[in-house]
C-alpha cells in the first residue's frame, strides 16, 4: 500500500500556506459588487440582516498558529451593492474576504488592489480580477472539489462492497477506477504546483497534495519547491514541520518494532471472559487462522477500523479464517453497544479492566487498534494489520 502522510501532519501542512514572501507590499485595496442577497440569504439564513450583509478583510497569519487579523469591515445594502475593504499588507500572503456567517474568499495580494464581485448565483459564487495569484487559487479550489468528490465517492463505493463481501472482480474493477481518479487528481496538482504565479499558491496546493499523494512524490514535490523558491519563509517552515514528523514516525516505529515484535514467534496465550461471561482462550483456535483484534468503544481510530475488520470477517469466514476481539473497555454496556453498532459478529471478549486489561500484559502493545493475524499452528505471521494491509494480508493468504 502507497504511504501517504498523516492527518495530523496533513492538518499543519494545510494551515502553514500563508507565509510571507520577500516582496514588499504597502496597502491591500479589495472592491467589488454583492449581487443577488436574496441567493446569500437561500444560501446563509443568517448571513443577510435587514437586507445588508457584512463583509470583512482578513490577513492569515504565517502558520495557522495565530488567529485571523481582521483588517477591515463594511456593510453592503442591497440598494447600494459596491463595497471597498482596504488594510495593510507588507508582504505577500494569504488573506480572506468573508460574508459574516456566510462564503468565504481566499486571495493572494500579488497586487495591490483586487476585484471581487460575489454572486451567489453564479456557480462559484465569486468573480476575482486583478490577481493572478487569486485566480489560481479559485480555479484550484473549485477543480480540486470536483476531482477530490469523485475519488471519494469512489473510495466509499469501494468500502460499500468490501463491507459486503462483493466478488473479487467487483471490487478489482472499482480500485482501478479509484486508483486512475486518484492518479488524475494527483497530476492535476503537481502541475499546478509547477505553474503557479506565486510561492503562497504553490504551498497551498502542496498541503493540499499531502492527502493523497504518495509519501515519497510528496517528498518530491516539497523539496523541488523549496528549492525553487530559496527564500520562501512559508515553504521552508513546511519542510521544517515534515522532518520533525518524519523523525516522530521513526521513533515510534523503532519502539513498536522493539516492543511488539511477534511475527514469526508462537502467540501468547490468552483467556478472558466473552460477553456472557464464559472464558475465551486464543489456544481454542488453534487449526484456524485468527486475527487477534484489539479495540475499544471509547476509541474513534478503533471505531473507524471496525468497517475494514467487518469486510475482512465476511470475505475469508468461509477459508478457516475468524476473528477473536479482544476489548480495552470498562464498561460493559458500552461495549455491547459497540459490538451491536458496528456489526461485529465474531466473539468478543474483555476483562473490562481497561489498559490493566491482560490483554495489554500479554502481548506488550502501547497503541490501539492494534492486531496479530495467528496461523493454525499458533504463529503470529502478521502484526499491526490495517486497511488495504489487512485485506493485502488475508489476500495473499487465501487467494494466492
Amino acid at each position: 500500500m502507497m504511504k501517504r502522510i498523516s492527518n495530523w501532519l496533513l492538518i499543519m501542512l494545510m494551515v502553514a500556506v500563508s507565509a510571507c514572501s520577500q516582496k514588499e507590499k504597502g496597502i491591500l485595496e479589495v472592491t467589488g459588487n454583492v449581487a443577488n442577497l436574496d441567493k446569500v440569504a437561500a444560501l446563509y439564513p443568517h448571513a443577510v440582516k435587514n437586507g445588508m450583509v457584512t463583509l470583512l478583510l482578513y490577513e492569515v497569519p504565517f502558520g495557522g498558529d495565530m488567529p485571523p487579523v481582521q483588517l477591515d469591515s463594511v456593510t453592503v445594502r442591497a440598494d447600494k451593492r459596491t463595497y471597498t475593504l482596504k488594510g495593510q499588507a507588507k508582504n505577500i500572503g494569504m488573506y480572506n474576504v468573508v460574508v459574516l456567517d456566510g462564503p468565504m474568499v481566499p486571495l493572494v495580494n500579488d497586487v495591490e488592489n483586487i476585484t471581487v464581485d460575489i454572486d451567489m448565483a453564479n456557480e462559484k459564487f465569486y468573480t476575482v480580477a486583478g490577481s493572478v495569484a487569486s485566480r489560481e487559487l479559485q480555479d484550484f479550489i473549485f477543480t480540486y472539489d470536483v476531482k477530490s468528490i469523485s475519488a471519494d465517492q469512489t473510495m466509499n463505493q469501494l468500502d460499500s462492497l468490501k463491507r459486503i463481501g462483493a466478488p473479487d472482480s467487483t471490487l478489482l474493477n472499482l480500485t482501478n477506477r479509484k486508483n486512475e481518479a486518484l492518479k488524475e487528481l494527483n497530476e492535476y496538482m503537481k502541475r499546478m504546483m509547477t505553474d503557479a504565479s506565486q510561492p503562497v499558491v504553490a504551498a497551498f496546493v502542496l498541503g493540499r497534495s499531502a492527502k493523497t499523494l504518495p509519501q515519497p512524490e510528496f517528498e518530491t514535490a516539497l523539496n523541488s519547491l523549496t528549492q525553487k523558491y530559496a527564500g520562501d519563509s512559508n515553504l521552508a517552515e513546511m519542510k521544517k514541520r515534515y522532518n520533525a514528523y518524519k523523525e516522530q514516525v521513526a521513533k515510534i516505529k523503532e519502539q513498536q518494532e522493539q516492543q511488539n515484535a511477534w511475527i514469526g514467534k508462537k502467540a501468547p496465550d490468552l483467556i478472558l471472559p466473552d460477553v456472557n461471561g464464559k472464558k475465551v482462550s486464543i489456544a481454542s483456535f488453534k487449526g484456524k487462522y485468527v486475527l487477534v483484534d484489539f479495540w475499544a468503544s471509547w476509541c474513534p481510530p478503533c471505531r473507524a477500523e471496525n468497517p475494514n475488520v467487518v469486510a475482512a470477517f465476511n470475505k475469508y469466514k468461509d477459508k478457516n479464517f475468524t476473528i477473536l476481539g479482544v476489548s480495552l473497555d470498562k464498561k460493559k454496556e458500552n461495549w455491547i453497544q459497540a459490538i451491536k453498532e458496528d456489526q461485529l459478529k465474531w466473539t468478543q471478549v474483555s476483562d473490562l479492566a481497561y489498559w490493566d486489561s491482560k490483554a495489554v500484559v500479554a502481548f506488550n502493545f502501547t497503541g490501539i487498534p492494534y492486531n496479530v493475524l495467528i496461523d493454525p499452528d499458533g504463529t503470529v505471521v502478521g502484526e499491526a494489520l490495517r486497511g488495504e494491509e489487512l485485506e493485502n494480508k488475508l489476500h495473499e493468504i487465501f487467494l494466492k
